[in-house]
Order: C-alpha cells, then structure tokens, then sequence
C-alpha cells in the first residue's frame, strides 16, 4: 500500500470518530444583548449536539469593557440541557452593554454528570454580535 492510499484509508476510518466528537459539543452562542435599566442582558442559545443530558453546567464568566479593563463576574448555570436539545438562557449584569467588548468563559465551576474539564473542552463558543467576543 502505497503512503498516499494509506493516509486515505486512516482518513475514511477516523472520520466517524471526528464526526461523534463533534456532535457532543455544546455550542453557545451569545445572540443578543439588551439594555435592562441601565444594566445588560446576555441573551445566550446553547446546543446540546450530544445524545446526553446535562443536569448542571455552572460557567464562570468574566465580561471586559472595550477598553479591555473587567467589568464584571458572573456566575451562570446554563443547564439542565436536553440531549439534542437547543435552549436559550438570559442574564443580567451591572454594566450598560456598551461597554461591554468582550466575555470570557473562564471556568467550568460545576457539570454533571462530567467532570468540569471536560465540559469546558466540550465547548464550542461563537458570537452573533461583531462587537462583543465570547471565548475561552
């Protein structure tokens, strides 16, 4: 077998693990934020692409001003989630949202029934606004 068809070979063959490990991420997405007297809503939709549920899954946000200085911690429970389930969740903080620049997902403090660990790797994190990141 020549070196050229072997790697095809282990490409077709490793090809439905890569598809599996990519249906049991979770994706969020922040979709939109709104202004909530003088304070701003995250509007957030979380997928569950994997065929389990997830009974808790608590992140540890941390939401930066343009400027790149913290603004603000937040403690977020985003489960329980359904397996093959799509769901969206909404929280508060004490910030006008034009400040807001950026969110980090500093931390999986809780996730049941997994690890905390492999629930943050499992992540997959995206942004509709242009203005705002989200990222680990």
């Amino acid at each position: 077998m020549t070196g050229t068809l072997r790697a095809l070979v282990v490409l077709i063959m490793l090809a439905p693990l890569a598809a599996r490990a990519a249906d049991n991420n979770v994706l969020i997405e922040l979709n939109s934020i709104e202004s909530v007297d003088n304070r701003c809503r995250l509007n957030f939709v979380i997928e569950n692409k994997s065929q389990a549920g997830i009974d808790s899954m608590r992140l540890d946000l941390v939401a930066f001003a343009t400027d790149g200085g913290i603004l603000r911690r937040l403690l977020t429970e985003m489960a329980p989630l359904r397996p093959a389930k799509t769901m969206v969740r909404a929280f508060v903080i004490d910030a006008e949202c034009r400040q807001l620049g950026a969110i980090l997902v500093n931390d999986v403090t809780s996730c049941a029934p997994e690890e905390p660990g492999a629930c943050l790797d499992r992540l997959a994190l995206s942004s509709r606004l242009a203005s705002i990141r989200l990222y680990k």
